[in-house]
């Protein structure tokens, strides 16, 4: 019988985690993934943790960038981790914001981040348990939907995460593991998980 993984399921962001953070990027050229981080995200995968980015893109909504292009994007991170040996399990991408000019995607919606609708999708569709899972991020609303589903909530410094540390201290109290860089914060996020197994 298959050993279960230490995490059933891992939430990336995009920007500012994943990858550097180069606002509303339209070219997949500018992506740069995060240093060290590859050969981590690796071995959760190969232990049979399911990785997701889960990503805000308001610049949809915002006229700012068009859905190929977001798309575009998205398919050279995932060719550039799959040459390094990491898989991605799905893309969970939120077009909108209520203060959009595109009218169809300018909508208050559950799916935005910190809103957990697309988490919990994936949880449900890959019959994965929200508590044996970890959210990963640069900003507040990635660590507010950890916080939300009960999973492993990570702060990282990289991207807009030394503008939101302040306000992830405030809120999240000793909830949040509190990160440097991608890298850094799969090292504490990985002895977190173990020691609460142990």
């Amino acid at each position: 019988m298959r050993r279960r993984p230490l995490l059933d399921a891992l939430f990336l962001d995009r920007d500012g985690t994943l990858i550097a953070e180069r606002g509303f990027l339209a070219e997949p050229a500018g992506v740069r993934l995060a240093p060290g981080a590859a050969p981590l995200l690796a071995r959760f995968a190969a232990e049979g943790t399911r990785l997701f980015v889960v990503t805000n893109q308001s610049g949809v909504a915002r006229g700012l960038t068009r859905w190929d292009e977001v798309n575009a994007v998205n398919a050279e991170v995932e060719r550039r981790l799959a040459a390094r040996g990491v898989p991605i399990a799905g893309w969970l991408v939120c077009p909108h914001h209520p203060e959009g000019r595109v009218k169809e995607y300018a909508v208050a919606c559950r799916c935005r981040k910190p809103g957990t609708l697309l988490h919990r999708r994936a949880l449900r569709r890959h019959g994965l348990a929200a508590e044996r899972s970890a959210v990963v991020g640069d900003k507040w609303d990635d660590v507010g939907a950890g916080i939300a589903l009960g999973a492993f909530a990570v702060h990282l410094l990289s991207g807009h995460g030394r503008e939101h540390r302040a306000r992830v201290r405030e809120k999240g109290g000793g909830r949040v593991i509190l990160a440097g860089g991608l890298a850094d914060g799969l090292r504490r996020l990985r002895a977190a998980a173990e020691g609460k197994q142990g």
